[in-house]
């Protein structure tokens, strides 16, 4: 019975404290690079060394490495040294040396339960019993009869702990065993003293305030990229950062920074272009200038068939040169010399036709430009001679108005109106006659006396007009 309770015993310890991961373990010091494994880089855990090649692995990284092979075996572990491919196979627990494992066991750690407050640093092969024995803060069964809730070993003197209690700060409620940690690391409401400016702040604050906001921080100055070496309190900052060259050459220093890299992001996406573009052109050099062995010119079968494959091109030909190579053996004495002439053919006819139709573009807009030219002579002269047309009848109708006035007879009357009226016939048409380009052979029109000439319009002969 007493067995069988001291099994219970032990079993439920092991579910309060698992064991523990050696790979996750804090090292007080880093540790040396030969007591690393090259696979979990962490210090070795059960080291086993490969006779082979003399390199040294944790067990179960190894293991672990081969099982990935289809050839795997768990009895007689083999396969290839991770580090230099050697051909190998695990040897037995005994042939790995013990000042290796000596070595890596003294190594200084941490306490697993660091975070939750304990600083004991002790060696790594006695971690799993310190926390099995003597850790403060590992978790036991709690020593109350009919209680069977787990309690930190440095509350076991003390009676039972599990009862309600409330955060007097957050005010939230929990275990009275589980308040002293809470307060410690979890209360957002508590307010604790900072180290550096003794001001009191929130604990959810704490790390925020002596980073970005504590008076007494010291920080360097925003010019150390420049080389200025000068550190100052938060609440001097300014007052340097003011009177600091680095400090205000900073920013345009940041800026030049920031587009050199783009520059140079940009130059190296133009080199992979340029490099993709260079194999492609090397690839079509290489096609280019493949030589296939020519067929035996003496056998007996030389004629042509419809399937044959052309004859490659000949070697003498460069890309890179601007101008074909002479021909050798007539005006085509290949099909890349024939096309090529095809294609600066063409691109000579291209040519003369885009000269051609520039040319009679170049006409047509010319001709265009003539014709409205002559179009607005022509206008211009009608609206003169109807201006000076209605001149005329303006004035003889004043004319008729005075003499109408002035006449006290009948007779006269007529008279005057007759006159009137012949001279306003005769002045039309003379109007009509210039306007239809007879005026200069019929000669000048009759008028009566006192009536202003009438223009004669100039002669409209191809000759006499303007050309561009």
């Amino acid at each position: 019975m007493e067995e069988r309770n001291f099994l219970k015993t032990k079993a439920r310890a092991q579910n309060l404290n698992p064991p523990v991961d050696l790979r996750l373990l804090d090292y007080v010091a880093s540790p040396d690079d030969n007591l690393t494994c090259p696979i979990c880089r962490c210090p070795f855990v059960d080291p086993v060394g490969l006779v082979e090649c003399d390199h040294y692995f944790c067990r179960d990284c190894i293991r672990q490495t081969w099982s990935l092979l289809t050839t795997y075996n768990p009895l007689a572990a083999k396969g290839d040294c991770p580090t230099c491919r050697t051909p190998a196979k695990l040897g037995p627990r005994s042939a790995t040396s013990k000042i290796l494992i000596n070595i890596v066991d003294d190594l200084l750690v941490k306490c697993p339960k660091a975070d939750e407050g304990c600083p004991v640093e002790v060696k790594r092969g006695e971690v799993q019993d310190h926390i099995s024995i003597y850790c403060g803060y590992a978790m036991i069964e709690c020593p109350q009869e009919g209680c069977e809730l787990p309690v930190r070993r440095k509350d076991s003197t003390r009676a039972c702990l599990h009862f309600p209690a409330t955060c007097v700060a957050c005010h939230e409620e929990m275990l009275q065993f589980a308040l002293e940690a809470h307060w410690k690391t979890q209360c957002p409401d508590r307010k604790v003293s900072c180290d550096l400016c003794t001001e009191h702040v929130y604990y959810r604050n704490l790390s925020e305030h002596k980073t970005t906001q504590c008076s007494a921080n010291v920080i360097p100055c925003p010019g150390k990229t420049l080389g200025c070496t000068s550190r100052s309190m938060k609440s001097q900052a300014d007052v340097h950062t003011r009177n600091c060259a680095f400090a205000k050459m900073t920013p345009v220093f940041t800026t030049m920074t920031q587009r050199l890299d783009e520059q140079e992001a940009a130059q190296k996406e133009m080199s992979r272009k340029l490099e993709v573009l260079q194999n492609g052109f090397d690839s079509m050099q290489n096609i280019m200038y493949s030589t296939t062995p020519s067929p035996d010119r003496m056998s007996t079968d030389s004629r042509p068939r419809p399937t044959d494959i052309p004859e490659p091109f000949t070697s003498d030909f460069d890309l890179a040169s601007p101008f074909p190579p002479p021909a050798t053996n007539g005006p085509y004495a290949s099909p890349l010399h024939h096309l090529l002439s095809m294609h600066e053919s063409l691109r000579d006819e291209m040519s003369r036709i885009n000269t051609a139709l520039s040319e009679v573009d170049g006409r047509h807009q010319m001709q265009t430009l003539n014709e409205n030219l002559r179009t607005r002579e022509e206008i211009s002269y009608l609206t003169a001679q109807v201006a000076g047309l209605s001149r005329q009848v303006h004035w003889l109708t004043s004319a008729q108005l005075q003499r109408q006035t002035r006449s006290a007879t009948p007779g006269s009357s007529g008279e005057a109106g007759s006159s009137v009226g012949a001279a306003i016939s005769s002045a039309v048409q003379g109007a009509a006659r210039m306007v239809s380009g007879s005026a200069g052979a019929a000669g000048p029109t009759p008028r009566e006396p006192g009536m202003p000439p009438i223009p004669v319009r100039r002669g409209t002969n191809e000759e006499g007009r303007t050309k561009l």
